[in-house]
């Protein structure tokens, strides 16, 4: 209750005005993996900033992990190729991705993420390849329900229902025996969304929305690699907002270094910027946003 109360004496909301579509300068595990292989479970210590209401700020703990509930290997079928190659699909059911924050200071949870996947299958070349630019695999999900509470966004509540998303990863040498490898890839999903304000005059938004992630590293070999990974989810509306149809976009970007530091160990370095945008149509768009900056430590397993 003393926190609800310090929040509104500091005023919670600084919606500013927006003109047009808001673009992001670029998010999970930036909960969310697209890439996944195996379960995995991470730890980071973190850094808030430039949160909309200062009570939000300072050290962070961050938990977050992957579980995958079962997993099996398919035949290779001729008619599925990667990019003229035979592909061995894996199948998956039940993914369940999550990541929570706690403060620091007062030992409350702000922020939680949970995604549950039902069906996923990824298809991977069985042979390796002399190419310079190649595919390295490619991943389709279907059914994923996403629910997002971001107190220093502001955000009640976000939830996302994707009927698909597709996916696809490549890689990049210069040359064959050449220690620098290029990754690119990039992911396209479309569904609905419901989310809720704390702001009562912003409310809810009920939308169909499109969602693009992208994904680029340089790596070089054994000394890990340099990414930047940004996810947009933005919702529309086949009416004019005004007329009571009022849309939400959700984005996350990252940049950071990654590096394997053992067989089931990976510590990641990163800088992130949360943010979320309510166009209410009639009022000016309410922005809200968050940085953080962050050590984690994570590991794997089968």
């Amino acid at each position: 209750m003393e926190r609800k109360i310090k929040r509104m004496r500091q005023g919670c909301f600084k919606p500013g005005i927006i003109g047009g579509c808001l673009y992001f300068l670029s998010y999970p595990v930036f909960a969310e993996i697209w890439e996944f292989n195996d379960a995995s479970a991470g730890l980071v210590i973190a850094h808030e900033v430039k949160t909309e209401n200062e009570i939000f700020e300072g050290t962070k703990i961050i938990l977050n992990g992957l579980y995958i509930l079962s997993r099996k290997t398919g035949e290779i079928s001729d008619r599925l190729k990667c990019c003229a190659r035979p592909s061995h699909p894996e199948y998956f059911h039940g993914l369940l991705d999550a990541e929570l924050h706690w403060g620091v200071d007062d030992s409350s949870l702000d922020f939680t993420s949970i995604s549950i996947t039902p069906w996923a299958t990824k298809w991977e070349p069985e042979e390796n390849t002399q190419e310079n630019l190649r595919t390295e695999w490619d991943l389709l999900e279907l059914g994923t329900v996403r629910f997002v509470s971001d107190e220093a966004l502001e955000v009640e509540s976000y939830l996302e229902f994707s009927f698909l998303r597709a996916a696809r990863m490549g890689a990049y040498n210069w040359a064959i025996d050449s220690p620098f490898t290029v990754k690119m890839g990039m992911q396209t999903s479309i569904g609905w969304a419901l989310a809720k304000s704390e702001n009562t005059s912003y409310s809810k938004s009920s939308n169909p929305f499109a969602g693009v992630f992208f994904n680029l590293a340089l790596e070089y070999k054994n000394w890990g690699e340099i990414y930047t990974k940004s996810r947009f989810v933005n919702g529309f509306s086949f009416s004019n907002p005004s007329r009571g149809h009022p849309t939400a976009r959700e984005a996350r970007a990252r940049a950071g270094y990654l590096n394997n530091i053992s067989r089931n160990l990976t510590l990641d370095i990163y800088g992130e910027k949360r943010s979320f945008y309510f166009n209410e149509g009639s009022l000016d768009g309410l922005y809200t946003k968050s940085g953080i900056f962050g050590a984690e430590i994570v590991y794997h397993w089968p």
